[in-house]
């Protein structure tokens, strides 16, 4: 029920939506362009791209993850902008894909310490996260958390996806075709079991044709999403009490 923030003028204006991405999508101006269209959205006041942790590598259509980047690309920019018309959109793209454990994070959290340094976003929001028990050591987690300090210091808020995997997450992962197994046991993900990040986990809404509701919400659970189960994240964290 967003029309209550937007009757009182409160759509984003004024304010820098950063989104961090691995590889970003090469089609992402024309792709918001075109959703801006179908939606009868105007355009964000300002939309740009960087690339502050390193050149993003030439898009690779036979690349499994460039592609599932580029459709996170998109989500992340158009719905952010939906939810926001009046916000600046900053796409900030780094080269090392995130997958699981600490591949890819600390040229994330080198681009958003950029980002906070140079006072460039009002708020950041992540769309990845990999299961605590995928990085090596809870130390390597501690060590990532960087970006986090700063971003109190500065006063940026940072957001995090629950997750997909439901409480127990992935263990492992098949960049080939997606696929992903399971921990038989209550996990967490980081950066959103992180204390200074804002996790945001989905809702189930149940509606009548009307836009009605016919049951309470619930965590979102997709039995066939991914090729398998998925759910909002949740479990426990073994890093942060």
């Amino acid at each position: 029920d967003m029309n209550p923030l937007y009757t009182a003028g409160l759509n984003g204006r004024g304010k820098t939506i950063v989104l961090v991405d691995s590889y970003g999508s090469p089609t992402i101006t024309s792709d918001l362009a075109t959703f801006d269209q179908a939606n009868n959205l105007p355009a964000p006041p300002s939309f740009r791209i960087i690339q502050p942790a390193g050149a993003v590598p030439p898009y690779d259509a036979n690349n499994y993850d460039m592609g599932n980047w580029g459709f996170e690309t998109s989500l992340d920019v158009e719905y952010a902008h939906s939810m926001a018309p009046g916000a600046n959109i900053l796409l900030v793209e780094t080269p090392v894909d995130e997958t699981l454990g600490v591949q890819g994070f600390p040229q994330m959290i080198e681009a958003e310490n950029y980002v906070i340094n140079r006072h460039l976003g009002d708020v950041i929001s992540q769309s990845f996260g990999a299961t605590e028990q995928t990085f090596p050591s809870k130390f390597s987690i501690l060590s990532l958390r960087s970006a986090y300090f700063n971003a109190l210091v500065h006063r940026v808020t940072v957001l995090s996806a629950s997750g997909d995997g439901g409480a127990t997450d992935d263990s492992a992962y098949d960049p080939s075709d997606g696929a992903v197994n399971y921990y038989p046991f209550r996990v967490d993900s980081w950066p959103s079991s992180d204390p200074l990040v804002t996790s945001v986990g989905g809702t189930q809404l149940h509606l009548d044709a009307n836009g009605n509701r016919t049951a309470p919400d619930n965590v979102w659970n997709d039995t066939a999403l991914f090729g398998g189960p998925a759910a909002g994240g949740g479990g426990i964290s073994t890093v942060f009490s």
